[in-house]
Formats: structure tokens, C-alpha cells, sequence
């Protein structure tokens, strides 16, 4: 069995395909019909070669995970998402290509009454990889509870010599 070709759902959903072309779950014992994007799940013969029973249960498990989500009243997000600093984003667009998750898009923000592109993250859309905020020519980026500066820090922290850390209080 040949998975079949579905390139054009993979680049829309971003669901990540293994090395023998079928959809990879995150985990194939703890969670087999999730993948790594939320509220897409997998079932039959799109994740592996399956008879009909093995499909009838990927099917059955998917179903119930997707009513798991559907019946509460709200969704729960990632709590550690990109955030843009307006005043240091100049709208150049590299964390846009950079974000394999379609999150980031430039939109018109009005900058000293003048209208201008700057970057903007949808935090539905964002898992909080970082990878724009390495991109970032001006530090504008920062995913919210791993700022940056935090480390630097703590880079500083591995480098500095330990007498350094112990007069300045640490450890």
C-alpha cells in the first residue's frame, strides 16, 4: 500500500508526513490519531497501511477526540505565543517566511499617523517555536514567558566566572 498523493492538504494544514510519504501522529501509543497540529486528527489509512478493522478503530478513536474538543465551551490555546513589539517591528516580513505555521501575516498599523505594514501574530494559529524571533533583524519578536532577554541572560550566567556569579549574589 502507497499512501496517496495529498500535498496540496499537507501545505494547507501543515501536517507534518513521514519519510514513507503517510501523516505522522505525535505519539503512536500515548496519542495515534492526533497530529501535531491541534484539532487535526488522523484516521486509516492516511497515517500507515491499515486492514478495515485497524481503520474502523483510528476512526472510532479520532471521532471521539474530536468530540472532546467540540463539546466545551471553549478552547484552550498555547500559553507561550509570539508577540510583536509595534515600536521595533519595521515590517521587513522575514518572520513571515520563517513561520511554518502560517501565524504571522503583515497588516496595516497607523505608526505617528502614518500608515505602515508591520507584523502581526494570530496566537490561535502560533506553538511558540521561536523561529521568528531569530529571524527578527530588530529583537521585535519575543514568544511571551521565553523573552529573550531571559536568555541572554542566562548565557551570560553559563559564561560569567564563578566568582563573578558569587559576587553578585547568584548561587
Amino acid at each position: 500500500m502507497v499512501p496517496r498523493d495529498i500535498n496540496d492538504l499537507v501545505g494547507m494544514l501543515k501536517v507534518p508526513v513521514g519519510s514513507d510519504g503517510f501523516l505522522l501522529e505525535v505519539h503512536p501509543k500515548l496519542r495515534p490519531v492526533e497530529s501535531a497540529i491541534d484539532g487535526v486528527m488522523l484516521a486509516g489509512t492516511a497515517q500507515a497501511p491499515m486492514d478495515t478493522t485497524e481503520s474502523t478503530a483510528a476512526a472510532l478513536a479520532a471521532s471521539a477526540k474530536a468530540a472532546a474538543i467540540l463539546s466545551k465551551d471553549y478552547v484552550e490555546m498555547e500559553p507561550f505565543v509570539a508577540k510583536v513589539d509595534l515600536s521595533r517591528c519595521e515590517g521587513t516580513g522575514l518572520c513571515i517566511n520563517e513561520c511554518e505555521y502560517g501565524a504571522i501575516t503583515l497588516e496595516d498599523t497607523v505608526v505617528d499617523g502614518k500608515t505602515v505594514k508591520r507584523a502581526h501574530v494570530n496566537p490561535a494559529l502560533c506553538k511558540g517555536c521561536g523561529a521568528c524571533v531569530a529571524v527578527c533583524p530588530n529583537q521585535a519578536i519575543d514568544v511571551q514567558g521565553w523573552e529573550l532577554k531571559q536568555f541572554e541572560a542566562m548565557v551570560d550566567a553559563i559564561v560569567a566566572e564563578p566568582s563573578a556569579i558569587l559576587a553578585g549574589g547568584g548561587i
